[in-house]
C-alpha cells in the first residue's frame, strides 16, 4: 500500500480521498449510539464554526459523508447543524458571522444536496465589560463559547458536537503544557473524545438530559437497516443503560481532524471553491501563549526536538506525546477490564453509598502481567479513581491524590505494591476525592500470605464501603436557590390543587450528585441544603408535634434514616428548606413533612458508569415522583429565537423581492415613456 492510502474498514477498499480519510477519522472517535440511547437513527452532529479554514473544512468533509451510506448505513440518518459563534469581541464580529452564514447558505444550504442548518450563538458578556481587554479573554470566551455550544446542542437535540481543532492544535497543545510545568500524563495532548467541557452544573449539556428513541423508533430504524446486506453486524448490541433515577445523556466533543494538517484542510476548500475568513488576532503573539508559540512554530525558532521531525532527528516531542498517550490508554484500558470484574454489593443511590467487594484472587493475578512496578501504580490509582467517581462529587479526581487510597485499597492484592507492612495494613478507614472509604470485614488472619518469593494469589477479600465524605464545617456547604415558580395558566375546573399550572421548572445540580427539580408554589425562596445535626433535631420536633399522626411520622422518618442513611452518612442528605431553614422535605428518602404541600420536586443521581458485572437487585433507585401541575413548554427559548430570526429573514426576503417588482414595473415604464416621447 502506497503511503498516504486509507482504508474504510466497512467496505474494504483503498482510498486516498480526503473525505475518505475524514471518514475514518471520524469512526475512530466516534461510534453510533447505541442501545444505551436507541438505535441509530437519526444521526445528528453539530459543528462548531468560526468561519476560518479548519471549521469551514469541517463543514465540507460532514457534508461528504453521506456519499458513505452504502457502505455504513447509519449515515442514511445524518442530520448537520452548523453554530457560528459571535464571540463580541471586535466591533465587526457580529457582520463576519452573518457572512460565514451566508456562505454556508450558499454552498451548503437547503437548496443544496448536501443541506445542513445554521445559527448563530451571540456570546452574553458582563455589562460593562469590554471583552478584548480583560487579561484572561481566551479563557472566558473560551468558557462561554462552550456554554453557548452545550446549550444550543441541548436545546437542538444534538449530542454529538464536532470540533476543528487539527494537527498544528495538537502540536501547539504539547508545547504549550509542557512550557507550564507537565510531566507524563499531562503531556498526552487534545483528547479525541471527550464530555463537552466548562459546562458542569448545564442540564441537558454535562452528562444528563438524554433523551433517547421510542419504541417505534427503534423498529423503524430495524426496518430500514433490514434493507442493507451485513446490516445487523453494524447495529449495536440492545443493552439497558438508564436505570431509575439516573440521568444519562450529555453532550460529547470529537475531533477528527486532528490527523489534518491546515495546509491539507486550505487545499480541500480551494478545491471546492469554498472560501474562509482569517481572524487578525491569531496571528498577535502578543494576545495569548499559543499566538506566540504559533509564530515560534512558523518562523522555525523553536529547538529541534520542539519543531518537528527531521531526517536526522526522528525523536521529537510529537514522538514522546504520542508515545505517552498510547500508554495511558493501555493503562486505562486494564483498570477498565479489572473495574468490569469488581463485585459490587450494593449501590444505594438514595444516600449516594457503594458497597464493593475486591476479591484478592483474580485482581492478584490480573495485577502480575505488567512487568513494572509504576504500571502497577498507575492502573491502581485509574481503578480506584473509577470506583470513586461514582460516589464523589469532585468532577475530576487526579490520580496523584489517590496514592494513598490505592495503597489502602489494594494493598493485598500484590505483594509488591507499596504499603505492604503492617503499620498500613492497619489502615480501615481513609478520605480520597470528597470520599469516606471504610473497610467493614477485615481479613481475620494473615495465613493466606505467602513468602515474598511466592507468586500465589493471596486469599484475603476486602468489602468497602463508599459514601460521600462529610462536609468541613470550615467551607460553605453546597446550596441551590429556588425561587417562587411563576405561574402559566389558571383552570378553574380543575382540583384546588391543580388549578395553577406552572412552567416546568430548570434542573439544578447539588453537590454535584443530585440533579434535582423544585416547583415552589409559595411566595417566599426556598433552598437545597444539606441536613445538618440542627436541622435534624427541629425536623424530628416538627414531626412529633404533628398529634396523632406525628408518632407514625416520626417511626417512619427513624426507619428511613437507620435503613438508609446510617450513622453521620445522613448529614450529606440533600434537604428542601424555607426561609427559616426548617426542613420540609428530604427528596431522595421520598419524605414530606406536611404531606402534599404547595412544594412539588423530581430528583436524579448523576451519569454514573457500573461494571457490567453489576446485578440490577443490587441497585437501589430514587424514589419516582412526577409533576402534577406542570405545564411544558411550547417551544424553547432557543428555537423560540431561531424561528423568530427566521420569521424575519422570511419577511426581509419578501419585501427585498416586492421592491424588485416595483423596481423593474417602474423600470418598464419609464422605457415606455421615453419610446414614446422619442416617437
Amino acid at each position: 500500500m502506497k503511503p498516504g492510502t486509507y482504508l474504510i474498514p466497512t467496505h474494504g477498499r483503498v482510498a486516498t480521498s480526503p473525505a475518505a480519510k475524514f471518514f475514518k477519522s471520524l469512526l475512530q472517535v466516534w461510534r453510533p449510539p447505541t442501545a444505551n440511547r436507541g438505535l441509530p437513527g437519526p444521526v445528528r452532529f453539530a459543528l462548531a464554526v468560526s468561519g476560518g479554514s479548519d471549521s469551514m473544512a469541517l463543514v465540507r468533509l460532514c457534508c461528504q459523508l453521506r456519499g458513505f451510506r452504502e457502505q455504513y448505513p447509519v449515515l442514511q440518518f445524518l442530520r448537520l447543524h452548523a453554530f457560528i459563534v459571535d464571540h463580541k469581541a471586535r466591533p465587526d464580529s457580529t457582520e463576519e458571522a452573518k457572512r460565514v452564514r451566508k456562505s454556508l447558505h450558499e454552498k451548503f444550504g437547503p437548496n443544496k444536496n448536501d443541506s445542513l442548518r445554521s445559527d448563530i450563538l451571540t456570546l452574553q458578556w458582563p455589562r460593562g465589560v469590554i471583552p478584548s481587554e480583560l487579561p484572561n479573554f481566551e479563557t472566558e470566551a473560551r468558557r462561554l463559547r462552550y456554554q453557548a455550544l452545550g446549550k444550543a446542542c441541548h436545546e437542538a437535540n444534538i449530542p454529538n458536537l464536532l470540533l476543528g481543532h487539527h494537527e498544528a492544535d495538537k502540536k501547539e497543545t504539547s508545547i504549550i503544557r509542557l512550557i507550564e510545568g507537565y510531566r507524563g500524563a499531562g503531556l498526552r495532548g487534545i483528547p479525541t473524545e471527550s464530555d463537552i467541557p466548562d459546562c458542569e452544573g448545564i442540564y441537558g449539556a454535562y452528562q444528563s438530559g438524554g433523551r433517547g428513541y421510542t419504541t417505534t423508533q427503534n423498529e423503524s430504524a430495524k426496518a430500514l437497516f433490514s434493507k442493507y446486506r451485513g446490516a445487523e453486524e453494524m447495529l449495536p448490541p440492545m443493552k439497558e443503560y438508564r436505570k431509575q433515577g439516573f440521568e444519562f445523556g450529555g453532550v460529547r466533543t470529537y475531533r477528527p481532524l486532528l490527523t489534518f494538517s491546515k495546509r491539507d484542510l486550505q487545499t480541500t476548500l480551494k478545491e471546492a471553491n469554498v472560501s474562509w475568513v482569517e481572524d487578525p488576532t491569531n496571528q498577535d503573539p502578543t494576545v495569548s501563549v499559543r499566538n506566540a508559540v504559533r509564530l515560534l512554530l512558523r518562523n522555525k525558532s523553536l529547538p529541534m526536538a520542539l519543531s518537528g521531525p527531521s531526517h536526522w532527528n526522528t525523536y521529537t516531542l510529537e514522538t514522546a506525546v504520542e508515545n505517552i498517550h498510547q500508554k495511558c490508554l493501555w493503562r486505562n484500558q486494564r483498570a477498565d477490564d479489572l473495574f468490569q470484574d469488581l463485585d459490587i454489593l450494593k449501590f444505594d443511590s438514595r444516600i449516594g453509598s457503594l458497597d464493593v467487594r475486591i476479591r484478592s484472587t483474580g485482581l492478584h493475578t490480573a495485577f502480575l502481567n505488567p512487568t513494572k512496578n509504576i504500571e502497577r501504580e498507575h492502573i491502581g490509582a485509574r481503578l480506584v479513581c473509577l470506583l470513586l467517581q461514582l460516589v464523589s462529587p469532585q468532577d475530576h479526581i487526579s490520580l496523584q491524590s489517590l496514592e494513598t487510597a490505592t495503597k489502602n485499597m489494594l494493598l493485598d492484592i500484590d505483594k509488591e505494591l507499596p504499603g505492604r507492612g503492617k503499620q498500613s495494613r492497619k489502615a480501615a478507614y481513609f478520605t480520597a476525592g470528597g470520599v469516606y472509604c471504610e473497610r467493614f470485614n477485615l481479613p481475620h488472619d494473615d495465613s493466606g500470605l505467602k513468602s515474598k518469593g511466592s507468586s500465589k494469589p493471596v486469599s484475603m477479600d476486602h468489602t468497602w464501603r463508599l459514601s460521600r465524605q462529610p462536609y468541613q464545617r470550615s467551607l460553605p456547604e453546597p446550596v441551590c436557590r429556588v425561587p417562587p415558580s411563576q405561574p402559566s395558566s389558571y383552570n378553574p375546573r380543575a382540583k384546588k390543587q391543580q388549578q395553577l399550572m406552572y412552567l416546568e421548572p430548570p434542573w439544578q445540580l447539588w453537590d454535584g450528585r443530585y440533579w434535582i427539580q423544585v416547583i415552589n408554589s409559595t411566595i417566599k425562596p426556598l433552598k437545597i441544603c444539606p441536613l445538618t445535626e440542627d436541622r435534624l433535631v427541629r425536623l424530628k420536633a416538627r414531626v412529633k408535634s404533628e398529634g396523632r399522626g406525628g408518632k407514625k411520622k416520626s417511626g417512619t422518618l427513624r426507619t428511613l434514616l437507620n435503613e438508609a442513611a446510617p450513622g453521620f452518612s445522613r448529614f450529606t442528605l440533600p434537604a428542601i428548606v424555607d426561609d427559616e431553614d426548617n426542613v420540609l422535605v428530604l427528596p431522595t428518602l421520598g419524605f414530606e413533612v406536611d404531606g402534599p404541600t404547595l412544594i412539588e420536586w423530581r430528583i436524579r443521581y448523576r451519569r454514573v458508569t457500573f461494571p457490567d458485572s453489576i446485578k440490577k437487585e443490587a441497585v437501589i433507585a430514587l424514589p419516582e415522583k412526577e409533576f402534577v401541575c406542570v405545564k411544558p413548554p411550547a417551544i424553547s427559548a432557543h428555537h423560540g429565537n431561531i424561528i423568530a430570526e427566521r420569521r424575519e429573514a422570511k419577511m426581509q426576503r419578501k419585501a427585498e423581492e416586492i421592491q424588485e417588482k416595483r423596481d423593474k414595473r417602474l423600470q418598464q415604464e419609464n422605457e415606455i415613456s421615453t419610446k414614446d416621447s422619442m416617437g
